[in-house]
């Protein structure tokens, strides 16, 4: 079999894996909320759930990513299906707020097994096939079935929630384990590095690198900002929606649905700018600029036009932004480390998170909505300045134009 098939064969794979993970996603996403409420879970623990959600989300990432480059990244995605699928379906039949808090916390451990562990298996078998610039193509048009998957799984909760809110639920987690075996039985490992035969030593020593990666700092901080951006739409949207616009809350998941699909288009059209040899770097800086000025449109006037206008062109910037990361990123990534340091990225991004949630919740009943959307768009305008320290270093180490021979 040719490279020029193989490579091929392993994006549909990696597409398959991730859009079914965002599917999933957003079977629970969408109701898990209602389903607790439902329950008899109040406010408060619901919010103390959330919060131990996070806090474990970003204990297990950054060890795991660690023990996937060790002992097989391929094989942690797998294991980590399986036990995101367990998770779910404790969830789906938890009665309690003790069952909930034990389902995150098995969820969380299965999600920071995959947490960057597909893609490392990805782009280390590009290596291997002397193709990893590939990917700046793939990689966005992957990520545009990633968020085709979550509209239909959105679609896909909103029937089967009609009958009973844990079906979604349970759907998700039967995908789960099935798509967990399949990962497991379809191709070859791949490895990382080692340098300790101690784990314990070696995530010591893989800290301390990551700490001192100076790249992996900038990256952190900037991430941090975007993440701080999309916080501050995430948690106010609806509730503004309801609130100041008087929206129907019928319309909220209509709205979602029209959101996704603008991120959908987004990352499709990063890939045709890309076969341009438009540089990702640039890609992620237009589409930071974008998002600011959405949420800035957003903050000017209290009506339903402004409010569209600037949320589907903050959704197309996002849809742009994190498209080209995901493949930029990569470049920046030790191979023999590559879903370590993902996963220190992703498990300090999520304890950022936690704070962020915290500070956002705080100025949103001291200063209001608007203050919310000036401050989100400016954390995307921060952002940029970290872009553009690494865009020098970027350039010069993988160049404008070579993209050209893999478009075939």
């Amino acid at each position: 079999m040719s490279k020029f098939s193989i490579h091929k064969r392993y994006s549909v794979f990696v597409g398959v894996i991730m859009s079914s993970f965002s599917m999933i996603d957003k079977l629970y996403g969408a109701v898990y909320i209602i389903l607790m409420n439902l329950k008899g879970i109040n406010s408060t623990q619901i919010g103390v759930i959330f919060a131990i959600s996070s806090l474990s989300m970003a204990i297990f990432d950054y060890p795991s990513g660690n023990l996937s480059d060790r002992y097989g990244r391929k094989k942690f995605t797998g294991i980590g299906f399986i036990i995101w699928g367990i998770g779910l379906f404790v969830f789906a039949f938890a009665s309690s707020s003790l069952l909930f808090i034990s389902a995150v916390v098995i969820m969380s451990l299965g999600i920071s097994f995959i947490t960057g562990s597909p893609q490392a298996w990805y782009i280390d078998k590009l290596n291997e096939l002397n193709m990893k610039e590939y990917k700046d193509i793939s990689i966005p048009v992957i990520n545009g079935f990633i968020t085709g998957f979550a509209v239909i799984g959105a679609l896909l909760a909103t029937i089967t929630s009609q009958t009973n809110f844990s079906f979604p639920i349970i759907l998700g987690g039967i995908i789960a384990l099935f798509l967990g075996i399949v990962v497991l039985l379809k191709y070859k490992d791949n490895y990382g590095g080692r340098s300790e035969d101690n784990i314990f030593k070696e995530i010591y020593i893989t800290t301390v690198n990551f700490i001192k990666d100076k790249n992996m700092i900038v990256i952190l901080i900037r991430n941090a900002l975007t993440f701080g951006g999309l916080i501050g739409f995430l948690l106010t949207w609806q509730v503004y929606g309801v609130n100041v616009l008087h929206l129907k809350v019928s319309y909220l998941a209509g709205l979602l649905i029209v959101f996704m699909g603008v991120i959908s288009l987004a990352s499709f059209i990063v890939a045709l700018l890309v076969r341009k040899t438009y540089s990702l770097m640039k890609i992620t800086l237009l589409g930071t600029f974008i998002s600011a000025i959405g949420l800035f449109i957003i903050g000017i006037n209290s009506n339903i036009i402004t409010f569209l206008a600037g949320a589907i062109l903050f959704e197309f910037g996002w849809g742009v932004e994190t498209s080209a990361y995901s493949s930029w990123v990569h470049d920046y990534l030790p191979s023999e480390k590559r879903a370590t340091f993902y996963s220190g990225l992703s498990a300090l991004e999520s304890l950022s998170g936690f704070f962020l949630t915290l500070l956002i919740g705080f100025f949103t009943d001291y200063f209001g909505y608007s203050f919310i959307w000036y401050f989100s768009s400016t954390c995307f305008i921060a952002s940029s300045i970290f872009l553009f320290y690494l865009q020098t270093p970027f350039l010069k180490k993988r160049g404008e134009s070579k993209n050209e021979k893999f478009l075939g």
